[in-house]
């Protein structure tokens, strides 16, 4: 059982050096302190009210390059239903829960095309927020604001941004210094929200590495549930004695 325990603690370790990795990675990347050679127009840099950013980047707001869209389902209820998780963003909420957490009637329930992101308008500081690209249409609490963004920006790139803790802060100080009484951050608050904006190419270009930085931290996260569940089949073995060890 030790062999196991053993494997178990050093897929941890792994698994924590890696996303210590990724979050480095993305504050460098995001900001522009990392930069790939074939974009780079000038090593001057522009100081922001909040950051320092190549010269070359755009500083623009959310409201600058999203639309908020609210549509809602009305009598229509055949539409999948989503809820937003820290980590993942958007999942099937049937399928993530494995029972029926929503309300019964979807009237009031918000449309979320694919391709648009919605975030939870009391607790978007706890980092839910999530993209849709699950499917053509679905729909989620009216507690949550909806929007899509323009075609200057990648939505890989934003996405990632906005689950930052950088931005999760941001979030958190925006909410509290609403004078909404119960700390929900609206739209019109959030769309004054800027962001670092690179060309549409190297935002590409950030989104992808940044995406094999976390399928490699999921291949790991897989082999760790592979040997916990290893080892739980081990004790139920050695628990009813279809395996003895021997002394």
């Amino acid at each position: 059982m030790s062999t196991w325990d053993r494997a178990i603690e050093k897929a941890e370790a792994i698994i924590e050096a890696k996303e210590r990795r990724k979050a480095g990675l993305m504050q460098r990347l995001l900001t522009g302190k990392v930069r790939f050679g074939e974009f780079v127009k000038s090593q001057a840099r522009q100081k922001t009210k909040s950051y320092d950013l190549p010269e070359d980047w755009g500083y623009p707001t959310i409201g600058d390059i999203a639309v908020a869209v609210s549509q809602k389902n009305g009598t229509k209820t055949s539409l999948p239903v989503l809820s937003c998780t820290k980590h993942s963003g958007l999942v099937d909420s049937l399928a993530y829960f494995g029972k029926q957490v929503f309300s019964k009637d979807l009237s009031t329930y918000k449309v979320v095309p694919r391709g648009a992101f919605a975030y939870a308008t009391n607790h978007i500081e706890e980092g839910s927020i999530g993209y849709q690209d699950l499917h053509d249409k679905a729909l989620i609490s009216p507690m949550y604001t909806v929007f899509k963004t323009s075609g200057v920006v990648h939505d890989g790139f934003l996405f990632k941004l906005l689950k930052t803790e950088w931005y999760r802060h941001i979030f958190q100080t925006r909410t509290s210094a609403s004078v909404d009484r119960r700390g929900s951050l609206r739209w019109k608050e959030f769309a004054k929200i800027h962001i670092p904006l690179p060309s549409m190419e190297e935002q590409g270009k950030i989104a992808e590495i940044l995406d094999k930085a976390e399928q490699e931290i999921e291949e790991h996260r897989n082999q760790l549930v592979a040997l916990k569940e290893q080892k739980k089949g081990l004790m139920q073995q050695l628990l009813t004695g279809k395996v003895r060890v021997k002394s």
